[in-house]
């Protein structure tokens, strides 16, 4: 009121603030205590939510924050107050409404996060947070920007990108497999032993299987992490009103093209003096990042430089440092929404090539790409996945990164004549010392693009002869023995080769940990290519010959699943089905590919008398095949020996691939990410 007092504004100020902090007190949620007390306190909250979200009660509330923050300097009470103010909004968005299934009848009061939205939309609440959002690099609002990034990350909580879009497709709708009628080469009828004696006859490919459907319905166990952690990011998605998705977009567009590249960037600011980044913002802040790029991609009438701001190399920079030490620290449930940025960041980059950002793509990716260490650990994270310990979407998004990132290395490298990258290796400083009279340094001459490694370059300090140690001639300007001994480290330079670089994912722990998607399938266009890059590419079906993995390969014959790829996945599997069986039929093979059998001895003769039958996994020559001269013995030190290198080889039949030999894979897990872990082997040194 105008005639009001001083000391009324005073004694009203007390009043709101005091009513403002116990809404703030009362629907803060209560993340620490036992699931029984969580859950009983979520149902209060949601009737809390249903109270707040009236159009009186949002008015009062943003009209206490527009007035204080109107004036230019705020008391410390009035600071406290707008923030407490903001924190209620951001609690009561925070309250998750009931996960009901869409086709549930009389159930959709109890949805109230929708309705929140209008009466946000409504109100001009959704203004009011735009506004402090494209005003976050101010000074006065360094304190809210921490509620800022909840605030924006709840408005959207549990609404996947595909939701504002209508990407709903159908998968797998024009199969080969979906076709009826008789084999197209064969066109005949099968026979098929159900194992009693009995022979069934089939009269097409598709139904081969069908008679043993039963043999494969029975999916792999699930492997549960033993506790489940708490994840700052919420990926339940929940079904949305139609009437709240134009809001939804309409946000998102004005967050996109006003508020993402100074909010992002005064974050990221405020994250160089961060004493710790295992909290939920951080987290929170790169899956915003990467979410709202993921819609600028979606939306064609966005334009790409307003995302720019986390492309910069400086923050992209930061974003691959968080990356690393979530992955050292273990810290698996924040490691999941930094790995989906860079994913999104990278298929940003990938679509400014070409337009008018393409300078500073090119920018971005040839700093990536000149770095071995950050190629290095993308290779690491392919190979962290532990079931017990990390959930089953951290390894799907690990499939997304990683064909993501591999896609833009390739074509990166093929828009190259040559390409180069910066690698640490490790030096001896005796051997150093010998040899720097004899021959120039690694940084007085540059290395040859397909020069070979020194000895003394080898990422484990070599061990000098005791002919080439200095001895301690007492002068001023001699070395000590103690210098002697201490390993430097060195940046150099060397060729890279992408072919040679893609042997570093195919090892077992890849191999295992993208099977373990197969089971039930899941992220299929990601595991597909991945799977094919181990088997025939870098030819090692090899890795695939254990019981386990074997098992989860078997469900793909199963003619009831859907997915993405699925003739080409089913291609893949009978191809390393036709060389797992010569495996099996030769004991030598059997154990120098230490080879597993199969206890489903019905579920193996069903797949013979399919592949007999099929075309399937014939297009690619076979790696593995009965045209073997001699095995590689299995001893150590003949196993050296030079006259062994075309061990193997079929020297008969020029168009079959011999038995190639395995490419030795550490048995040893990264259960322990502290040990040194490189990747020189897969240069070209």
């Amino acid at each position: 009121s105008p005639n009001a007092t001083d000391e009324d504004r005073e004694h009203i100020l007390k009043i709101v603030t005091m009513c403002v902090e116990l809404f703030v007190f009362l629907t803060w949620n209560m993340k620490t205590e036992s699931p029984e007390v969580k859950m009983r306190f979520t149902q209060i909250l949601q009737m809390y939510k249903r109270m707040f979200a009236k159009n009186e009660v949002i008015f009062g509330l943003l009209s206490i924050a527009v007035m204080h923050l109107r004036k230019g300097h705020n008391t410390e009470r009035e600071a406290m107050l707008v923030k407490g103010v903001l924190y209620v909004f951001r609690n009561i968005l925070a309250i998750p409404d009931p996960l009901i299934s869409p086709t549930s009848k009389n159930m959709s009061g109890l949805e109230v996060h929708d309705k929140l939205l209008a009466i946000l939309d409504t109100e001009l609440a959704v203004d009011f947070f735009m506004t402090l959002l494209s005003s976050a690099d101010d000074r006065r609002f360094k304190d809210l920007r921490p509620i800022l990034v909840d605030v924006i990350y709840y408005m959207f909580y549990r609404v996947p990108v595909s939701a504002l879009f209508d990407k709903h497709g159908a998968w797998f709708e024009h199969s080969d497999l979906k076709r009826g009628g008789r084999h197209p080469t064969f066109g005949g009828v099968y026979a098929v032993s159900t194992g009693e004696g009995t022979i069934m006859p089939v009269f097409n490919a598709r139904e081969v299987l069908r008679p043993f459907a039963n043999l494969f319905k029975k999916p792999d166990k699930i492997r549960l992490p033993k506790v489940e952690p708490e994840c700052p990011v919420d990926y339940a998605w929940r079904s949305v009103d139609p009437d709240a998705i134009p809001i939804l977009r309409r946000i998102a567009a004005v967050f996109i093209e006003s508020c993402f590249n100074p909010f992002i960037t005064a974050m990221f600011d405020d994250l160089k003096t961060a004493t710790s980044i295992v909290n939920d913002t951080v987290p929170r802040l790169l899956y915003i990042a990467g979410y709202f790029i993921d819609v600028s991609l979606a939306n064609t009438e966005i334009d790409l430089g307003c995302t720019c701001a986390v492309v910069q190399t400086q923050i992209f920079g930061q974003v691959m440092r968080f990356t690393s030490t979530y992955m050292e620290l273990k810290e698996w449930t924040s490691l999941e929404p930094a790995m989906y940025c860079i994913q999104q960041i990278l298929l940003a980059l990938s679509k400014m090539r070409g337009t008018k950002l393409d300078s500073l793509s090119e920018n971005v990716l040839s700093n990536l790409f000149y770095d071995g260490d950050a190629l290095d650990l993308f290779v690491k994270l392919c190979r962290v996945y532990r079931p017990t310990k990390m959930r089953r979407q951290c390894l799907e998004q690990i499939a997304r990164l990683a064909d993501t990132f591999l896609n833009t290395l390739k074509a990166y490298a093929e828009s190259k004549s040559g390409m180069y990258i910066k690698k640490k290796i490790k030096r001896s400083a005796k051997k150093k010392a010998v040899n720097d009279a004899s021959q120039p340094s690694v940084s007085d001459e540059p290395v040859a693009a397909n020069g070979d490694m020194d000895e003394d370059e080898t990422n484990e300090p070599s061990v000098p002869d005791s002919d080439g140690e200095l001895e301690d001639s007492g002068n001023e300007g001699g070395v000590s023995s103690d210098d002697e001994n201490i390993d430097t480290e060195q940046m150099v330079e060397r060729s890279f080769d992408f072919a040679r670089f893609e042997n570093a994912f195919a090892v077992n722990e890849v191999a295992k940990s993208f099977t373990n998607l197969l089971a039930p399938p899941s992220a299929m266009e990601y595991v597909y290519p991945m799977l094919y890059r181990i088997a025939i590419t870098c030819q090692r079906p090899f890795l695939f010959f254990k019981k386990r993995t074997m098992d989860r390969l078997l469900l793909m014959f199963n003619d009831e699943l859907n997915f993405p790829h699925r003739v080409e996945m089913l291609d893949l599997v009978c191809w390393i089905f036709r060389q797992y069986m010569v495996v099996m039929d030769v004991p030598d093979l059997c154990k120098y590919y230490k080879a597993e059998g199969l206890n489903n001895k019905l579920a193996v003769e069903c797949v013979l008398a399919f592949l007999k039958n099929t075309r399937f996994g014939t297009s690619v020559k076979p790696v593995i095949t009965r045209h073997v001269v001699n095995l590689l013995p299995s001893n150590k030190d003949t196993s050296k020996n030079e006259d062994d290198a075309d061990v193997g080889q079929d020297t008969e039949d020029s168009n079959q691939l011999a038995a190639v030999p395995p490419v030795p894979v550490a048995n040893d897990t990264l259960e322990d990410m502290d040990d040194d872990f490189d990747l020189d082997q897969y240069f070209n040194f």
